[in-house]
């Protein structure tokens, strides 16, 4: 019985701790906010096209905008208040 409520109690943490891993921690941003706007600005600098979406995220801040640009989708990551380019990502 004690082997049942233990195999239970681990098998609810590994799926507590692999859905805390796998989140999502982009959070949309209404694009008309004036620091989403920077950040739309400086990430059409760096990919010019069709801006998507813009979101935050959650754990660092850093800004995540992405861009349409000729059958492509980028993803320009930015860092929180100087908005420097931390990283492109493209499919």
């Amino acid at each position: 019985m004690r082997k049942a409520a233990l195999a239970v109690v681990v098998a609810g943490l590994l799926a507590w701790g692999g859905a805390t891993l796998l989140r999502d921690d982009d959070r949309p941003v209404d694009p008309s906010r004036p620091d989403a706007q920077r950040a739309v600005a400086a990430a059409l600098e760096v990919v010019h096209g069709r801006v998507l979406g813009v979101a935050r995220d959650e754990d660092n801040g850093k800004w995540e905008v992405t861009i349409a640009q000729e059958g492509r989708q980028y993803e320009v990551e930015l860092a929180p208040g100087s908005m420097d380019l931390l990283r492109l990502d493209y499919d």
